[in-house]
């Protein structure tokens, strides 16, 4: 499901679920270094951005995780609507 504007996707509980069970499979700190690997990769402007904003944060490691897992939400639910719309 795409926002009204269409420019990003809402996202669903299910969603929600099963990020939340992908958490329980590594520490924060893991989590944290593991998605801003991959996402230097697929999205340095992103990954850059939330590296600096942490840094700069008091809370380095809850400002990264918190943008990462907002990240993550985004980019699985585009992918469970990909993957509904060509079904």
């Amino acid at each position: 499901m795409i926002d009204k504007k269409g420019l990003l996707p809402i996202v669903t509980e299910e969603v929600g679920y099963t990020i939340q069970a992908e958490l329980k499979q590594s520490s924060k700190n893991d989590y944290i270094r593991e998605m801003l690997e991959r996402l230097q990769e697929d999205n340095p402007c992103v990954a850059n951005f939330i590296s600096k904003m942490s840094l700069s944060s008091d809370d380095a490691t809850g400002t990264a995780y918190t943008a990462l897992l907002t990240y993550r939400l985004l980019e699985s639910q585009a992918e469970a609507d990909r993957l509904n719309d060509e079904w």
